[in-house]
């Protein structure tokens, strides 16, 4: 009766370590996404406080990380440098997450002067680590490849 108490418990056990595993790789895991070949981490938002903040007052965009506005619907997005610590390069896409507009190292000392907006509509916006866009190559009507979770 005790070895099957002990090997009730031993399997109990493993099969919590199994979920909190497999938790814990799931949560980890950041998504990405490809601009001509080169892949970042992206952090997505969708939450209408997160897309009017987006990266204001924050210190840096680390290397290799973008930050991808996700709308939800199609319009003319803009995008403004309140309270930014540093210049990104912002880029717009369509609904296919086809390139439709982008500007390069807009500068904090751009507000509020001026609001990016493309001449059409978007479902996407990407900020990026300035120069990103001269780095990569990337045109009008390039393709970026999304998360998959999109």
């Amino acid at each position: 009766m005790q070895r099957w108490r002990w090997v009730g418990a031993v399997s109990v056990a493993i099969i919590l370590l199994t979920v909190c595993y497999l938790f814990l790789q799931s949560s980890l895991r950041q998504p990405t996404l490809s601009i001509e070949n080169h892949v970042y981490t992206a952090t997505i938002l969708e939450e209408e406080n997160e897309l009017i903040r987006g990266l204001s007052g924050s210190d840096q965009l680390p290397s290799g990380h973008v930050m991808l506005f996700d709308f939800g619907k199609d319009s003319r997005w803009g995008i403004w440098m309140k309270d930014m610590n540093y210049p990104i390069d912002i880029i717009w896409l369509d609904k296919q997450a086809r390139v439709i507009y982008m500007v390069q190292d807009a500068q904090p000392s751009s507000y509020p002067d001026t609001i990016y907006r493309p001449k059409q509509n978007a479902r996407y916006v990407i900020e990026a680590v300035s120069g990103t866009i001269e780095r990569t190559g990337l045109k009008v009507g390039d393709s970026v490849t999304l998360p998959q979770e999109r």
